[in-house]
């Protein structure tokens, strides 16, 4: 009863944290719906990025219909998404025009979606521990959860991968000069085992890198993206790479390798994989378990 009623108490902590980042994403996305549906819309141009250490915020101007043009500052992000020059839709407040969104899906729904998604996972977790807290079964339990996270990765997959496709088959092509390797420094507490075989905890430091790019259009407009970052780096500073980039928003743009342009749809569809067939084999173990105890009762 007591390992129940801790259970029990975990699922509701569980739960009350993932309801709240998700509650987060939701009220996010719908302060951004406001301004797609009630909000003036004008046509801007970025026309400064501006890098504060590791971010980069665009500067868009744009002309207020009754009045001189306002220029104003975007939230900053970790790696530029928009360049010079790129043409951009603002959705203003008419009555407040400071408070605006730029109209793009990363600006607008990006955050929300990973913050309700962050959330949902933990909403799931929060699910796992009240059911094994009224005594579910486990593996049961472990297949729905499975399933849960095969589905989600199946789909990030697909929508990875149509992404690529799209870039590559209809993107220009460009040469590139890697103008530095970013390094990003982040601690993580790890448990490890002594050889007494006692476990502790202990911090480490990992890095990670990422080439910084830039080109140039035809055109003649410069564009500046960051790579994929990972553990280690095949690329060094003044290399030059072939570039495939959105004609549309060339700040959308890849290395063409690939970890830039493959790597994101391989390992979704590989963890997709994994936890499916460890769903179908759980589900094949039980039906196993089932019909020899159905067998010895004859």
């Amino acid at each position: 009863m007591s390992v129940d009623r801790n259970w029990r108490w975990i699922a509701w902590l569980i739960l009350g944290i993932g309801g709240l980042i998700a509650a987060g994403g939701v009220l996010m996305g719908l302060g951004n719906l406001r301004h797609v549906l009630y909000g003036e819309r004008a046509e801007g141009v970025v026309t400064e990025i501006v890098r504060e250490g590791d971010m980069y915020a665009p500067v868009v101007r744009f002309r207020l219909p009754q009045g001189g043009p306002m220029g104003v500052r975007d939230l900053a992000s970790s790696a530029p998404d928009f360049a010079v020059g790129d043409a951009v839709t603002v959705l203003y407040l008419p009555e407040t025009p400071a408070d605006f969104r730029l109209d793009t899906f990363d600006r607008l729904w990006l955050v929300p979606l990973l913050l309700a998604g962050f959330g949902g996972f933990w909403l799931m977790f929060g699910a796992i521990a009240w059911a094994l807290s009224n005594d579910a079964d486990l593996a049961v339990v472990g297949e729905h959860a499975f399933t849960v996270i095969s589905v989600v990765a199946l789909l990030i997959g697909v929508f990875a991968l149509w992404s690529a496709v799209d870039l590559y088959a209809s993107g220009g092509r460009a040469r590139g000069k890697v103008l530095e390797i970013r390094e990003s420094r982040s601690i993580v507490t790890e448990e490890v085992t002594t050889p007494g075989g006692r476990e502790v905890r202990r911090d480490v430091e990992r890095i990670s890198y990422a080439p910084i790019v830039r080109f140039t259009t035809p055109e003649g407009r410069e564009i500046e993206f960051h790579g994929r970052g990972g553990s280690g780096t095949s690329f060094v500073a003044g290399e030059v790479v072939n570039v495939v980039y959105d004609r549309n928003q060339p700040s959308r743009a890849r290395i063409l390798s690939f970890v830039d342009l493959w790597l994101p749809a391989a390992v979704a569809f590989a963890v997709s994989l994994l936890f499916g067939g460890a769903v179908r084999l759980s589900r094949r173990s039980r039906t196993g378990v089932t019909n020899r105890s159905a067998r010895s009762t004859r």
